[in-house]
């Protein structure tokens, strides 16, 4: 560990800020209105993990999430009620769901996207785009590094 923690005090005050920003009601609410999904934040976030579990079973979302799979259910169910995920039985186990995505699903995680990506445009327009590319980057890297240092932990 270096001795003068300073840069790491700058980054972890840097860090707050910008996840405290990030989850404030009203950030992703708006995005989300724009696009046309109209259900709330937990439910959209339940959605994207079970996009990218593609045919994934109740605990694996919920393990993703890091959620008990009481509240996971909750979400899934409203979003099968709702038509943005199908639910299918699992061949290897009968009592067991798969969920997956519906076309609206899809559809409605895309629009999401194009209008968190329109937003950071029009909020990042005077930024040269080479710094939003290093940004990006950056972020990806420190988001790497803490995903191995949870694996290193198990």
């Amino acid at each position: 560990m270096p001795d003068d923690l300073t840069p790491y005090a700058e980054l972890e005050r840097a860090l707050t800020r910008l996840i405290r920003r990030a989850f404030l009601p009203t950030a992703g609410e708006a995005t989300r209105r724009e696009a046309g999904f109209t259900l709330e934040r937990a439910t959209y976030v339940t959605l994207v993990r079970v996009a990218q579990l593609e045919g994934g079973r109740l605990s694996d979302i919920a393990a993703a999430l890091g959620l008990e799979i009481s509240t996971t259910s909750r979400h899934v169910k409203r979003l099968v009620d709702e038509g943005y995920v199908t639910a299918t039985p699992d061949p290897d186990d009968a009592r067991a769901r798969r969920y997956t995505p519906t076309e609206r699903g899809r559809d409605a995680l895309e629009r999401v996207r194009e209008s968190r990506r329109a937003h950071l445009a029009r909020i990042l327009a005077d930024w040269d785009p080479d710094d939003v590319t290093i940004l990006a980057s950056g972020l990806d890297q420190l988001v790497d590094t803490f995903e191995a240092d949870e694996r290193d932990r198990e």
